[in-house]
């Protein structure tokens, strides 16, 4: 699966050299030179990840990302980059959810490594029926994901308490209650976390399928 990057900056060698070194690494990418044009490719192409400059004229980095969200889809991972330090605009942006803030001059290597640890896929598998809990860990093994397991309720809610992960795997079967705290312990701590339901009459490779279309 390619992963789509825009690049955002009013600085043409910074859009080059960004360019350059996503390319080199695989990643497919898009540029823009302004807040207005980044806005546009949003709206007609998915990014995963898109790296903005903070401070442009006309549009501020921040202000793009705002009406970005407005878009009706899931949205890529937002990476902001600036010249300056601003407490506030840094805050605002991590209010409305990009996964970093970096001050130029920046290391590319340093934005290639939290990408990469970004498309890392975490996954937490929660079901106590031995036989869909074996058939489902197989699955998820076979596509090198990161697996990690709760053999009881306590031990889940723990877990999604302390690790921000990609996705939950749970029993469709399992007690309303159960289920329910797990849906509500990612709420409270603000997770994105995406829960996904299996059961025993299902091929464990939906749940592959459910991952890879989300």
């Amino acid at each position: 699966m390619t992963t789509n990057i825009l690049i955002v900056d009013d600085h043409p060698a910074i859009r080059t050299t960004m360019k350059d070194v996503m390319q080199n690494e695989g990643f497919a990418t898009e540029v823009a030179e302004s807040g207005a044009k980044a806005i546009d490719l949003y709206k007609r192409k998915k990014f995963d990840f898109v790296l903005m400059d903070m401070q442009m004229p006309e549009l501020k980095g921040v202000d793009a990302f705002r009406q970005m969200l407005q878009c009706d889809r899931k949205h890529a991972e937002f990476i902001f980059i600036s010249a300056f330090s601003s407490p506030e605009l840094e805050n605002e942006a991590h209010h409305l959810g990009c996964i970093e803030f970096l001050q130029k001059p920046i290391r590319v290597e340093d934005i290639v490594k939290l990408i990469r640890a970004k498309l890392r896929i975490s996954i937490l598998l929660f079901i106590e029926n031995k036989k869909l809990h074996q058939s489902v860990a197989k699955e998820i093994n076979k596509q090198g994901y990161t697996l990690e397991i709760s053999s009881n309720i306590d031990e889940a809610l723990i877990n999604i308490r302390q690790i921000d992960y990609n996705f939950i795997v749970i029993d469709e079967d399992s007690s309303s209650v159960e289920q329910e705290s797990i849906k509500k312990t990612v709420n409270i701590t603000h997770s994105k976390s995406q829960v996904i339901e299996v059961n025993e009459d299902e091929d464990p490779q939906i749940v592959i399928q459910r991952i890879q279309n989300l």
